[in-house]
């Protein structure tokens, strides 16, 4: 019987047209690129906790580093010399969401002055400051859909200007990843587009914006996902291309973006088979943990010179490989990486000991530690006269808040609306149906059918008539099809995106039964919104006459589609990725 899975197909052959560049790219031989050179050389004296401390950015844990200080973070420096801080999830434990913003900034310079060497202070933001009174910004697919080089710019900066006003000076994003499967379930809207040449030209910019501004960029995933079916934080996931395909697609986007200077890359738990020979127990080991990988290809091969960090060593596509997480954490540093994204302690005493006895050799280590220092140095980091915390100026703050208004606007697209629903308007459309498809998710909180919520009182301030419900049970709850004769319009609101939960991005369970009504419908009453994964439409819904894509769910997002629904502006996104997608064979 032949297998009858996923086969990834379409996006391989389609090319785009779009106006960012007419360069054609390719990874083939990288003959200008960036130099990450020092010219401080102060590093070569730094003690050799010290310099491993340089390859350690850990999570903030106040109780765990007073505990290793003696009650003193001057203490804890001086035996834990590590080189920052992720200013997530962890440091907010406790704290309330309005006293964000400023305990970011009260604990950056809490750090900052109890170490005697420079912090780097880390988030990802993939979507903009995601804190109360900072600007948000949409998913990263909502930038390609307005295929606007400049508003890439205006992206960058303007996330670099509201991070330096924390005193966050290290970003990781962009996604370079390339939406190759749509049934992927931690790229999607995370990523510009499935074109290659459409990422770079976006994705430079985007990276330009945030680096004239002082703040490093990080591409993810090397080598690339978007491939796979399956999520690298649940095992370790694969990149099939060939050799040759590889260097069409995702190579070719790393390439080209190490050329124009990004500071960071990011591997991902992905392996990449036409390349990598070596085996850890029979299998091929994820990128973050192969020599051949991060080494041989990113650093030789590809001549990549600035800074490795490593993506989080919690998931499952990294852990496991070795007797222990520690043991894990000392072979991806052997491997490549400069950085360890959360790290033990342990490893600290462990890595000083074995460099000691001469089983890890000093050039691995001070290799690490000049591409670090060279970054903190082309950063502003080592001017001890700088400025830790950079407030936003009035002026500054109303072109980001522009910025983000433009872009949103810009990028929501109508795939289609085949019998000319809209615009809608209180006489023709008073009485409307709001369904929202969401999941019950565990992790997210269910923040998405909260944040249709905010959708629904949007349609109400504009003077419809709106009835509100959370999918519709087609099978239990007794719905009939003649229902929606009491209606003008029902509008599904489907919101998938990427981790809320975790898992496949496809519609299961409630979600699902909220299709068969859909389909069941009289068409002509019925509107599909996507404020996710721009797949959903052709994959459920292919004879609903009328379908939008907005890539993000937000209160920004809502305000600018409400406007657009309305007439009040014009449609002016357009698909950054192939919708046309045969998804399977029999």
């Amino acid at each position: 019987m032949k297998n009858s899975f996923l086969i990834v197909t379409a996006t391989l052959l389609v090319s785009v047209f779009f106006s960012c560049t007419k360069e054609r790219v390719t990874a083939g031989s990288v003959n200008e690129v960036y130099e990450f050179q020092s010219v401080d050389s102060t590093w070569k004296l730094l003690t050799l906790r010290e310099k491993i401390g340089q390859t350690m950015l850990m999570l903030p844990d106040r109780k765990k580093e007073l505990d290793l200080g003696d009650g003193s973070l001057d203490v804890y420096f001086k035996r834990y010399p590590v080189t920052g801080y992720f200013m997530g999830w962890k440091l907010f434990t406790g704290v309330p969401e309005e006293e964000r913003v400023d305990f970011v900034r009260s604990s950056v310079e809490e750090y900052q002055k109890a170490s005697e060497l420079p912090l780097l202070f880390q988030q990802d933001y993939e979507s903009g400051v995601g804190l109360q009174g900072m600007t948000p910004f949409p998913k990263e697919m909502a930038l390609g859909a307005t295929n606007s080089p400049e508003l890439a710019y205006k992206y960058g900066k303007s996330v670099a200007l509201e991070c330096r006003s924390l005193g966050i000076n290290w970003v990781l994003h962009p996604v370079a990843d390339l939406n190759m499967n749509p049934l992927n379930p931690i790229v999607n809207t995370r990523s510009v587009s499935d074109n290659p040449e459409k990422a770079v030209c976006l994705l430079s910019e985007q990276i330009k914006g945030l680096q004239d501004n002082s703040v490093a960029a990080t591409i993810k995933h090397f080598p690339g996902d978007g491939v796979d079916y399956r999520d690298q934080h649940l095992m370790t996931t694969v990149n099939s291309l060939s050799e040759e395909m590889w260097k069409q697609y995702h190579g070719k986007v790393f390439a080209e973006l190490i050329k124009k200077g990004v500071a960071c890359i990011m591997p991902g738990h992905i392996t990449l088979p036409f390349y990598q020979k070596e085996k850890i127990n029979g299998y091929l080991p994820p990128a973050t943990l192969s020599h051949e990988l991060l080494t041989g290809l990113l650093k030789k091969e590809m001549h990549f010179n600035g800074v490795v960090v490593s993506d989080a060593m919690t998931m499952a596509g990294f852990r496991g490989w070795y007797k222990n997480d520690l043991e894990g954490q000392v072979a991806s540093f052997l491997a490549g990486v400069d950085i360890l994204l959360w790290p033990s302690y342990e490893y600290m005493d462990t890595v000083e000991v074995r460099i000691q006895r001469g089983e890890i050799p000093m050039e691995r280590l001070d290799d690490a530690v000049r591409r670090v220092w060279a970054m903190k140095e082309r950063f502003g980091l080592l001017n001890k006269n700088r400025e830790l915390i950079r407030p936003v100026s009035a002026e500054e703050k109303a072109e980001i808040r522009e910025a983000a208004k433009e872009i949103t606007e810009r990028s929501i697209t109508l795939v289609r609306d085949e019998d000319h629903k809209l615009p809608l308007s209180l006489e023709k459309d008073k009485k409307l149906l709001l369904v929202a498809v969401t999941p019950v998710a565990h992790k997210g909180n269910d923040r998405d059918f909260k944040r249709l919520q905010n959708l629904r009182d949007e349609f109400v301030k504009n003077g419809f008539e709106v009835d509100f419900r959370r999918n519709i049970l087609y099978e239990d709850q007794g719905w009939q099809d003649n229902a929606t004769e009491v209606y003008d319009k029902v509008i599904f609101l489907v919101a998938r995106n990427t981790h809320t939960p975790f898992g496949p991005l496809q519609l299961w369970d409630d979600e699902a039964q909220s299709v068969w009504a859909a389909n069941s419908m009289d068409k002509s009453k019925v509107i599909v919104i996507s404020l996710g994964s721009p797949y959903i439409g052709n994959e459920y819904f292919e004879r609903v006459k009328t379908y939008i894509n907005t890539y993000s769910n937000d209160a920004s997002t809502h305000s600018a589609l409400l406007r657009i629904l309305l007439g009040q502006l014009p449609f002016k996104g357009k698909s950054p990725v192939n919708l046309e997608h045969k998804l399977f064979t029999f």
